[in-house]
């Protein structure tokens, strides 16, 4: 390193092509040895700079080790977790779809089932629609013949004593009553109805209806009947004749009552079936109604 540091020195002075005085030498000598100090030191400064650097670049990565070690752990975590909640999710979708396959099924199952209650409501109501067999008449005995005699006799004696009679006064006119107005007949089956007396009701709802078949008090009369009826416990009339007003008056307001009352009196019947269909009919269609909320009552004791 030295010779090359002198022989940089020198080129100078052989360039210039004279002889260089030991004086030069020396100072050229010095100026290489600080020159070559420098470069010693300037390697030293090297190394240690090097060493430095690569401890500080061991720390770093160190550093960066235990730095990325926790997010390493938790990036495995959170795979795990995800991995969790997939499975998670696969099980409640299994889950949903059996609940969905099982509620599908249920569903079918009931509307079937409501399909032939239905069916079997409507026949039975058909049944009740269908007059009662004629009753055959009592062909009343012959009396015998003493008896015959005997009551011959009484017929005339008691047409002589008529005839006395007759010549004695004069025939007298009676008087007709005058016919009940409509609103008459209403207001005294209404009054039998209070009274709990539901065949005297029955009786002036039905003189109502047929000396006016047409009437504007048409519903009420006809659910007067239906309620005398349910009122003397004749459960499967009443249920007939709600049903009568239900079908001559579909949209009238007494239909909710009359579709209440025709659940109780399958009820009193004991045919449960029948009466939950016509509940869950009256809570579907006239949700707004109280009959909805008294239906609603009983389903949950059915």
């Amino acid at each position: 390193m030295k010779r090359i540091i002198w022989g940089i020195l020198l080129l100078p002075v052989l360039a210039l092509g004279g002889c260089a005085s030991r004086d030069d030498v020396l100072i050229l000598d010095k100026q290489a040895s600080s020159m070559e100090q420098q470069v010693l030191n300037l390697k030293d400064k090297m190394e240690g700079l090097k060493t430095d650097l690569t401890k500080r670049i061991g720390q770093a990565e160190k550093k960066m080790d235990s730095s990325l070690q926790p997010v390493q752990q938790n990036q495995a975590n959170t795979m795990a977790q995800i991995e969790d909640l997939k499975n998670q999710i696969q099980t409640l979708q299994g889950r949903l779809e059996s609940y969905e396959y099982r509620q599908k099924r249920e569903q079918n199952r009931l509307n079937e089932s409501l399909v032939r209650d239905l069916k079997e409501l409507q026949n039975r109501v058909q049944r009740l629609e269908q007059p009662p067999a004629a009753l055959k008449p009592t062909v009343p005995k012959p009396p015998p013949q003493d008896a015959e005699v005997k009551t011959e006799k009484g017929k005339d004696q008691n047409r002589e004593l008529k005839e006395e009679e007759e010549e004695g006064k004069e025939p007298v006119k009676e008087k007709k009553k005058p016919k009940a107005t409509g609103e008459e007949l209403l207001k005294s089956a209404g009054e039998f109805l209070k009274k709990k007396s539901y065949e005297e009701a029955q009786n002036k709802y039905e003189e109502y209806l047929k000396a006016e078949p047409k009437g504007k008090y048409g519903e009420e009369a006809r659910f007067g009947v239906a309620e005398s009826l349910f009122g003397a416990k004749n459960n499967e009339e009443a249920i007939l004749a709600y049903q009568k007003l239900i079908k001559a008056f579909p949209k009238s307001p007494f239909v909710p009552e009359a579709l209440y009352k025709q659940a109780l009196a399958f009820l009193n019947l004991k045919d449960n079936g029948s009466a939950r269909l016509l509940l869950e009919k009256i809570v579907k269609n006239y949700p707004k109604t109280s009959q909805a909320k008294l239906a609603q009552k009983k389903l949950k004791t059915l």
